[in-house]
């Protein structure tokens, strides 16, 4: 995959809190770390890197612009600014990983820090449902047939359907669940 990103800082300053004179070097890295965590899951490995090359060579579709522009954009800019939380609080130096202070400001509680992260997680995944219902609806319209048949290699990422993440992880899908038999049975004492 390239390194081609789908947002970029400015987009950030211009749509969320974010000042802009943080630097676009701190910024940069967590847009890439979060089109890898997050869009790609979304999007599949065919479509996000069909939206890289259209990219990279200037041919992208009017269908795949409105997909970047309307929906991606969007879910991209919150997750970045989630992450963002932490990483502009705490900075590696060669002295260590120091925490940023500042004269005549006060520093917020790691438990406003956690909520202001998941404030914007909870934004980021709402753009992803959005986001993940467009591309099932347009797909069943023959627009984004990539993201249908993302590939068959061994390090493809099929699509997720659902942006949402529930906290709890049960070790396989409900659809794989509901279906299971031995899972179906009532559980017996030991």
């Amino acid at each position: 995959m390239k390194d081609i990103l789908f947002i970029s800082p400015e987009n950030i300053y211009e749509r969320t809190q974010i000042h802009s004179n943080i630097d676009s070097k701190m910024i940069v890295p967590e847009i890439k770390v979060c089109q890898d965590m997050y869009i790609l899951p979304l999007l599949g490995s065919g479509l996000y890197e069909r939206l890289q090359d259209g990219i990279d060579n200037n041919n992208l579709t009017a269908d795949e612009v409105t997909l970047l522009k309307s929906y991606v954009r969007d879910c991209l800019i919150y997750y970045v600014v989630a992450e963002l939380t932490d990483t502009l609080t705490h900075q590696y130096w060669n002295k260590g990983v120091l925490k940023k202070t500042n004269e005549g400001s006060e520093n917020v509680s790691m438990s406003e820090l956690i909520d202001l992260k998941n404030k914007f997680k909870s934004r980021a995944e709402f753009y992803g449902q959005r986001l993940a219902k467009y591309l099932i609806e347009e797909s069943n319209n023959a627009k984004f047939p990539l993201y249908i048949n993302p590939g068959d290699r061994a390090d493809t990422i099929v699509p997720k359907r659902d942006a949402y993440f529930p906290g709890v992880y049960l070790g396989m899908p409900y659809d794989e669940f509901k279906n299971c038999e031995d899972c179906q049975k009532p559980f017996k004492n030991v």
